[in-house]
């Protein structure tokens, strides 16, 4: 899985680089991270806890609201 250590531009561009369908996990460490869905023209974030379990649906975005997904991601400890 990805680590803290990587900076918000690349958890940016993994996310806009997303097809629809497709996942990927963002600001992620052993405290968790987020999960970022995308369906259709909409990207899904969920809080997944620390050591995993049950991902938390967070809040729905636009394609475009890349910055902003990443950065509410970015706020969780």
């Amino acid at each position: 899985f990805p680590s803290h250590d990587r900076t918000r531009e690349h958890d940016i561009q993994e996310v806009k680089a997303l097809l629809p369908g497709g996942n990927c996990h963002i600001f992620w460490s052993e405290e968790g991270g987020g999960e970022v869905h995308r369906i259709w023209d909409t990207l899904f974030l969920f809080e997944i806890p620390q050591y995993g379990g049950e991902g938390r649906f967070a809040q729905a975005f636009r394609l475009d609201e890349a910055e902003k997904l990443v950065d509410l991601a970015r706020t969780w400890t």
